[in-house]
């Protein structure tokens, strides 16, 4: 059995746009064909030449999409068509799962160069009218918003992932001051990343066309709010629970946008004069009860660390993914994780 070490050697994303903002007009495709394109062209080479094995894109919301989406963006960005494509649904984990795997595949020696990413357009889910194939007798019809029926509804126990949010803040005693105060620095430190470039190396702007006049050109993420305080933020209501925490505010926002990543063995990398940006050592998943979802990165890591001999310490940066600010600190709570190694 092979055992290449994996690594990374290109990455490229969009900004990521608002919720019916300047990427709407874009599908879930042209926000993913942009980013495979961009990325091959900082990597140094031509998509249609085949050095490119296998793509893998995560996508949630595929109602309306049209079949195999991961093809669609491999084909609609110049690879060619004995490209193995791979569309990967693991809801907000599918892009990073999509890598995971690409890393596996390198690393048995199954496929030597591998673009792994996602892409998602939130604002083009469909609505659904269900039941309406054997037709409608009589009586109303109900139009489903796809969106939160395969997006943000959990279908274990028939609630709004909102809900989970809450969950967890009360499991691991997160208080709502705690969630408004992590929500105004995430956007703080966001809105200061974009001043002092630090997002520069991996975004790229993307030109939208509009119904009239010239295109646009969103160089920039629409849902940072530099203004936010937890002052600002305590003065809005709970969405899910009168007596919550979860709001508006501190919870993640509705986006469009798309990214990919290079994945390839550090030799063939080398070989090619490809600068490696990273390396990938390990990888671990977890599952949990599905109402407990936000709670899943604490075993996740916690695994990982131990398969690894490592100390929470011997970590010098973890990166959450910002669901609910009440789940983010509870994930660095119960590992005991110290507030400036997360989420820089």
């Amino acid at each position: 059995m092979s055992n290449h070490k994996a690594v990374i050697c290109g990455v490229a994303r969009t900004p990521i746009g608002r919720f019916l903002g300047t990427l709407s007009p874009l599908t879930s495709i042209d926000l993913g064909v942009a980013a495979v394109k961009e990325l091959c062209h900082r990597v140094g080479f031509d998509p249609s030449t085949g050095i490119v094995d296998e793509i893998l894109m995560g996508q949630v919301l595929q109602a309306g999409v049209g079949q195999a989406p991961a093809r669609q963006v491999a084909l609609g960005a110049g690879l060619p068509v004995t490209t193995s494509c791979v569309t990967v649904n693991m809801v907000c984990g599918s892009s990073l799962r999509a890598v995971m795997q690409a890393a596996s595949s390198v690393r048995l020696g199954e496929h030597n160069v591998v673009i792994a990413g996602g892409m998602e357009s939130m604002s083009n889910a469909p609505q659904l009218l269900m039941g309406q194939r054997s037709g409608q007798k009589m009586g109303d019809s109900k139009l489903i918003d796809s969106m939160i029926h395969d997006g943000l509804w959990d279908v274990y126990n028939n609630m709004h992932m909102g809900n989970t949010g809450e969950i967890i803040a009360k499991e691991c005693s997160i208080t709502r001051s705690q969630a408004d105060e992590f929500a105004a620095q995430s956007h703080s430190k966001a809105a200061k990343a974009w001043e002092e470039g630090w997002f520069d190396w991996e975004t790229f702007p993307i030109s939208v066309p509009q119904r009239r006049g010239d295109n646009l050109v969103l160089e920039r993420d629409e849902g940072v709010r530099s203004d936010s305080t937890a002052d600002s933020l305590s003065n809005l209501r709970t969405v899910f629970d009168k007596d919550g925490i979860v709001t508006a505010g501190n919870a993640s926002t509705l986006n469009d946008g798309a990214s990919a990543v290079l994945v390839t063995s550090e030799t063939y990398a080398k070989q090619q004069g490809w600068e490696i940006i990273a390396t990938i050592e390990d990888y671990c998943t977890a599952g949990v009860e599905p109402e407990r979802v936000m709670s899943a990165p604490i075993p996740a890591v916690r695994n990982l660390l131990k398969r690894n001999k490592l100390d929470v310490l011997d970590v010098d940066v973890y990166e959450h993914n910002e669901a609910f600010a009440s789940a983010s600190c509870a994930v660095a709570q119960e590992i005991g994780i110290p507030h400036d190694r997360f989420n820089l």
